[in-house]
């Protein structure tokens, strides 16, 4: 029994033995024979009595209907929740893939690339039928699993290296691929973020944020494991094994060492999809034997031009509050910058794919991400030109040195 109940009942009591007293008083007084004032007196604080106990028996009555009309308004919209909560309780359980596709880490196999829309169909049917094996072995009930497929590239600039490469006829091709892949299945989306490859990392890591805490995304393959600026995001993930235990790490052609670190128990790759290293129109790579003594290949004229390199990684240019540039974050490991150091390679050349001639060596295969982070790593040891000026570098592919 509630409070206020109590206290309703205690009113009454009191009530009840005040009418009693009164009742006594009145009879005392006939037996006394106390004077008619007093007995007029006491007739009236018994009515008095009387009509407070009506007034609070018609009250409890009033607040006992008031509360029956609560409770049945309660009910009422506990249905209606239940009603409007039930369709999302029961909706199809599905599974996530995510691509940063903006870069060399994630490239479509050329027989997929080559063949322009149609390609894009393929792909997708291709990328549909691995997943749904690979889940089918988690245990997931794909028959009752829908897929859903987000990959995020700068498109124009991913068709230009594309079609420098050999891979499509056009940079327009791109386009028509995503298009293909796009329209193949409903819940399939290639995404043009446009320039500059902050924006794909932005829309790959919101985009998780939003859908890992739903209960109905039962799993999420994340194609981001050739970045190493992902880990620190991905690290938080890593410590809960509730969230962990649903994410695949979708290996490219190479994975992060950094990203390797952060222990995700499950890795999968799908070569049947996606190419097994970029491909590269570079610089010829001489074997050991034409090599010199010291290992480092002698100094050839220029000029040089890498097409493998897209040079729109190095954007967009970052700056603080007061306008002064800022170096773009990089997470590599001392011991790869002292080994890509060792090889003396030219920061032009493989940072932003061409060198009109130098010194260093032009002689070396494509570099990976890691790689040419080191590389970037080397390169900011010089400081920008225009900063040495006074001046503020506005160029998004300066590959030296700004922040204080």
């Amino acid at each position: 029994m509630e409070e206020r109940d109590f206290r309703k009942r205690f009113e009454a009591l009191k009530v009840s033995d005040a009418e009693r007293h009164a009742l006594i008083e009145v009879k005392n007084a006939k037996k006394k024979k106390y004077p008619v004032w007093k007995r007029l007196m006491a007739v009236t604080v018994l009515k008095e009595l009387i009509d407070q106990n009506d007034k609070l028996r018609q009250s409890c009555q009033q607040m006992s209907l008031d509360l029956d009309s609560e409770k049945d308004g309660r009910r009422r919209l506990q249905n209606r929740i239940q009603n409007e909560l039930e369709p999302l309780t029961s909706r199809r359980q599905f599974a996530l893939v995510l691509i940063d596709a903006d870069g060399d880490g994630y490239i479509f196999r050329d027989v997929f690339l080559n063949k322009s829309e149609e390609g894009g169909r393929n792909a997708a049917d291709e990328l549909l039928g691995r997943v749904k094996h690979y889940l089918q072995g988690l245990g997931l009930d794909i028959n009752n699993t829908d897929i859903a497929v987000r990959a995020y590239a700068n498109l124009r600039g991913l068709g230009k290296a594309c079609a420098k490469n050999g891979l499509m006829k056009a940079t327009a091709d791109l386009s028509l691929f995503a298009s293909g892949f796009t329209g193949r299945q409903p819940l399939f989306d290639f995404v043009d973020v446009g320039l500059g490859k902050e924006r794909a990392d932005h829309k790959v890591k919101e985009v998780f944020n939003f859908f890992v805490t739903i209960p109905q995304c039962k799993h999420v393959i994340l194609g981001v494991s050739h970045d190493s600026g992902y880990a620190p995001f991905l690290e938080r993930f890593a410590a809960d094994k509730l969230i962990s235990n649903r994410i695949t790490l979708l290996e490219g052609y190479q994975v992060s060492p950094n990203i390797r670190n952060l222990g995700f128990k499950k890795v999968v790759k799908f070569p049947s999809v996606f190419a097994p290293a970029p491909s590269s129109t570079g610089p010829h790579v001489p074997t050991q034997a034409q090599l010199p003594p010291n290992g480092i290949p002698p100094v050839a004229k220029g000029p040089f031009r890498f097409a493998a390199v897209d040079p729109g990684r190095l954007g967009p240019v970052l700056k603080t509050d007061g306008g002064q540039r800022l170096d773009k974050p990089l997470f590599v490991e001392k011991g790869l910058v002292q080994a890509i150091q060792k090889k003396n390679l030219c920061h032009w050349l493989f940072l932003k794919g061409q060198c009109d001639g130098c010194k260093r060596n032009h002689c070396h295969p494509t570099l990976g991400v890691e790689e040419q982070d080191a590389l970037w790593v080397l390169a900011r040891q010089g400081r920008c030109y225009a900063q040495r000026k006074g001046k503020i570098c506005e160029d998004p592919t300066c590959i030296y040195g700004h922040s204080a």
